[in-house]
């Protein structure tokens, strides 16, 4: 048996009201290099040939009563594979729209927590020779690293596959324990606590103690900074940090940073590789800093066709891995995240990636002056049945309605393959992801790079952005402004 670590428990303890804690991707194949076989067949050979390197697909939970403590991973004695497996289709004539209106009603159907948390389903009907396979796994399990190093085992680098190291101990299932047993683990738990609380503290206190600039960073978000005397003991000295690390202040109200409900939209497209990386060479950016002033773009664009633009920037949560090079094949969550607004106050495009760049360096840098186990020693703090009642009184009440939001939207970019990718000798033309909203947080853009290109999947709550393909144009939109101006700053400097 292993145990959920506090950060893994949040995303099953966040499950209230019209928030749900799996993650997915949408990933399109072209069949024809199938060689006979159905596309469904191959990939229920795969897992089969490959369950030994995918341990979260056969492992279930097992709940502590009462909620004393976290659950427990056991492998699961009653494992079947074909349950996992689906095979549908969409009606003609299987275009993008209907395939996301498809996925977007899977999406919001819980995980059976009876059952390793994780489905699979082949959707046929998507045009010409190609299949879709949608997947979907609780974000209790990965995070979006663990979730690639998954599908690297899964797909293969080449279309005859590749070799597949042999099992290296026989599998075995756990007997289910008893109630009886987990109250007594869970009192256990709930015994030792404090002590686990109290080392975190320590941990998380002195790292911050003995960095200067996470020190700075607490002080002057408490006021530490400006008191006299003492003060100066916390103001940072350099001109490279005159602006605030982080923004301070709430960000502004937008439609969707609202309660949500069950209901999803969908959307997905992809864009050139190359052209972002055109932008960001032209401007001395990095490549996550074009794809969040796109973005910035596109929200602008969406909230000005609505005429629901704040006057303040937008600000966005970005997650980060903090996964070392000894954790990287572990199937569970090592992920921080750094707080930055996104320029949406300004249509000029080029002052808004280099606002958004000046932005992201500060947040960077104080992220990284931080413990990095601090998000997950939060996540250890607090006993599981007051978490989930206090996620349940949220959804209840609607506080969401009726405050302003820490930021507005989560942008993740999750790196992917250069090479092509394959299963059962099918290439894999696109991998869209398909992420989680919740709560005051209802629009998720999440984007992949494959190959030559960045797939986007845009996911949202259904009342509160139903039309939400608008995004398609707007990003497309968002990104031939900017690299318009790259070639003009490109003209510019071969003239000097």
């Amino acid at each position: 048996m292993q145990q959920l670590s506090g950060l893994d428990n949040s995303f099953l303890w966040m499950e209230a009201g019209g928030q749900l804690g799996h993650v997915a991707s949408l990933s399109i194949f072209d069949a024809s290099g199938l060689k006979g076989r159905s596309f469904f067949e191959a990939l229920r050979e795969t897992l089969e040939e490959r369950l030994h390197l995918l341990p979260p697909y056969r492992r279930r939970l097992v709940e502590v009563p009462l909620g004393l403590d976290r659950p427990y991973w056991i492998e699961d004695p009653d494992f079947d594979l074909d349950f996992h497996l689906r095979h549908i289709a969409v009606p003609p004539p299987g275009d993008a729209e209907q395939l996301s209106a498809l996925v977007a009603r899977i999406h919001a159907r819980p995980l059976d927590r009876a059952r390793p948390l994780w489905e699979a389903y082949v959707i046929e009907g998507v045009g010409g020779s190609h299949v879709a396979l949608y997947t979907k796994i609780h974000h209790c399990t990965i995070d979006g690293v663990s979730g690639a190093q998954m599908s690297e085992v899964i797909l293969d680098k080449s279309p005859e596959g590749d070799p597949i190291p042999p099992p290296t101990h026989r599998w075995e299932a756990d007997s289910v324990p008893t109630s009886t047993e987990m109250l007594g683990r869970g009192m256990v738990g709930a015994a030792v606590q404090p002590g686990r609380t109290a080392r975190s503290l320590y941990r998380n206190a002195r790292a911050i103690w003995e960095s200067s600039e996470a020190l700075g960073l607490v002080a002057r978000t408490v006021g530490l900074d400006q008191l006299p005397l003492v003060g100066a003991r916390f103001r940072p000295e350099g001109p490279e940090v005159d602006a605030d690390p982080i923004p301070q202040d709430p960000a502004p109200r937008t439609p969707w940073n609202r309660s949500i409900t069950t209901h999803r939209r969908f959307a997905f497209f992809s864009q050139s590789l190359l052209s972002y990386k055109r932008i960001k060479n032209a401007f001395g950016t990095t490549l996550n800093d074009v794809v969040m002033a796109v973005t910035g773009s596109a929200l602008r664009g969406y909230l000005e066709h609505h005429r629901a633009l704040p006057e303040a920037p937008l600000v966005a949560m970005i997650p980060v891995s903090v996964r070392s090079e000894n954790q990287k094949n572990e199937y569970t969550n090592r992920v921080s995240n750094i707080i930055a607004g996104i320029a949406t106050d300004t249509a000029d495009p080029v002052e808004r990636l280099m606002r958004i760049h000046e932005e992201m360096q500060n947040a960077k840098r104080m992220q990284q002056a931080m413990p990095a186990s601090l998000l997950t020693d939060v996540t250890e703090y607090a006993m599981p049945a007051l978490l989930a009642q206090a996620a349940r009184i949220s959804a209840r009440t609607k506080i969401m309605d009726r405050m302003n939001p820490p930021f507005n939207v989560i942008i993740s970019n999750v790196p992917g393959p250069r090479e092509s990718l394959y299963l059962g000798g099918a290439e894999m033309v696109t991998y869209y992801p398909v992420s989680a909203v919740a709560d005051g947080q209802g629009l998720n853009v999440t984007v992949t790079s494959y190959k030559d290109h960045l797939d986007y999947g845009v996911i949202s709550c259904r009342e509160l952005v139903p039309d939400v393909w608008r995004f398609k144009d707007l990003f497309a939109a968002g990104l031939e402004e900017l690299l318009k101006a790259a070639e003009m700053q490109e003209k510019e400097g071969e003239e000097s």
